[in-house]
């Protein structure tokens, strides 16, 4: 099968958030607080399996059944990805993406606070 594990989660997980986006459901940035206060330190702590076991079957039964039809079956590549990279978006290294422009202090404070997270989070499953 191709693709590594955590690389396949990861774009199922990217072309739905692609999909809310287009769908004008959410902003890119949106997203980003919905991962990052919810599902990101959710599933740091515990794997979405162990996520379904505690909201029980039951639950996680209904809502799968309500959900899984409406996701986004896509194969292609997103709009909005094809034309921010074709118009040279290419993200921080490029000085524009997703969530609009960087300058070179924004990145560095991205980048530092990724790390930060990162080491706590190695430190608290120590």
């Amino acid at each position: 099968m191709p693709g590594f594990i955590a690389n396949r989660l990861q774009y199922a997980l990217i072309r739905e958030a692609y999909h809310l986006v287009s769908a004008g459901v959410c902003t890119p940035a949106e997203v980003d607080r919905v991962v990052t206060a919810g599902l990101g330190p959710r599933w740091a702590a515990i794997g979405p399996f162990m996520s379904m076991d505690l909201a029980g079957l039951d639950v996680h039964r209904a809502v799968a059944e309500q959900l899984f039809p409406r996701l986004s079956i896509d194969p292609g590549v997103p709009p909005m990805l094809a034309a921010l990279s074709e118009a040279g978006a290419l993200g921080v290294k490029a000085g524009r993406g997703l969530l609009g422009s960087y300058d070179e202090q924004q990145v560095r404070s991205v980048i530092e606070l990724r790390a930060r997270v990162l080491l706590t989070l190695d430190g608290l499953r120590r």
